[in-house]
């Protein structure tokens, strides 16, 4: 299994990109998400192109209406360089930096690419009068691909926030090597920065009920932290996700305040504390 260290020692051989990362990005944008509901929002809806495997389309909401104005105002489309960049590929580049990939990079969690109100398109010199309409200030000559959005009511906080998103991410699949989720990027999370998936982690499936019915040590990991909240019996844990099982599901989320649909997601997984 191919982790992010080894990815950053592919510089050596003239490879300087983070694309193999996608997924693992996604995943610290899908937890980030969990952590503060519409903290970034996808605008790839929008007139907007670029390279899929690199460019992660998110924006904060502010920054993305304004980017949508500034594009209905040019009526072309946005080549996009990046955008929002996650802490995984910053970790990347500033172990890079000083090497023939990357002279300088901001410590993670402090690059405003990282803040979800940054952009990076080819096409700057076009774009310059209907971006700054609408409050992307252009960075000018010292990065001339770069613009920020400074029109207000953004977080200036999602670096830390994209942090504390790979913390939790990163306990949540290794329960026995825990690490403190303060937000700050230092020796401990660099370290298991390194020691991660490129490829992301293993996502556990979604549990629900179909035909023929799902089985597996999954379902009765389930089961057993559903019995130990009195929500089955012990003769109903038996690896196999039924109807009795479902209706379980249901009571718990109607407990927990959470959508009732008797499916074990991402979000019904976390408040049931299921054991990997």
């Amino acid at each position: 299994m191919a982790t992010v260290k080894n990815l950053i020692q592919t510089h050596a051989n003239g490879t300087c990109s983070t694309a193999l990362v996608k997924k693992l990005s996604l995943q610290v944008i899908d937890e980030m998400n969990l952590l503060i509901p519409n903290v970034l929002v996808s605008f790839d809806d929008l007139d907007v192109s670029g390279d899929d495997a690199t460019v992660n389309f998110f924006l904060q909401p502010k920054a993305k209406d304004a980017l949508r104005r500034a594009i209905k105002k040019r009526g072309k489309t946005l080549r996009l360089n990046s955008a929002y960049r996650t802490v995984v590929q910053q970790h990347i580049l500033f172990s890079w930096q000083g090497s023939e990939c990357v002279s300088r990079a901001a410590t993670p969690g402090k690059s405003n690419h990282e803040d979800g109100f940054a952009i990076d398109t080819p096409d700057f010199e076009e774009w310059i009068p209907a971006l700054k309409a609408e409050d992307w200030q252009w960075l000018g000559d010292s990065d001339p691909v770069h613009f920020t959005y400074m029109g207000g009511g953004v977080r200036d906080d999602i670096g830390n926030i994209g942090v504390k998103a790979f913390q939790i991410l990163w306990n949540k699949h290794n329960p026995s090597d825990l690490i403190d989720k303060d937000g700050a990027y230092g020796p401990e999370t660099a370290a298991r920065l390194d020691r991660s998936p490129a490829n992301g982690f293993a996502i556990a499936r979604l549990l629900k009920l179909i035909t023929p019915p799902m089985n597996g040590e999954d379902v009765r990991k389930l089961q057993q932290v559903l019995l130990g909240r009195g929500l089955l019996e012990t003769s109903q844990v038996n690896g196999v996700f039924n109807e009795a099982t479902k209706l379980a599901v249901e009571i718990f989320q109607k407990r927990e305040g959470l959508g009732i649909d008797g499916i074990v997601g991402l979000q019904t997984r976390r408040s049931l504390k299921i054991p990997a």
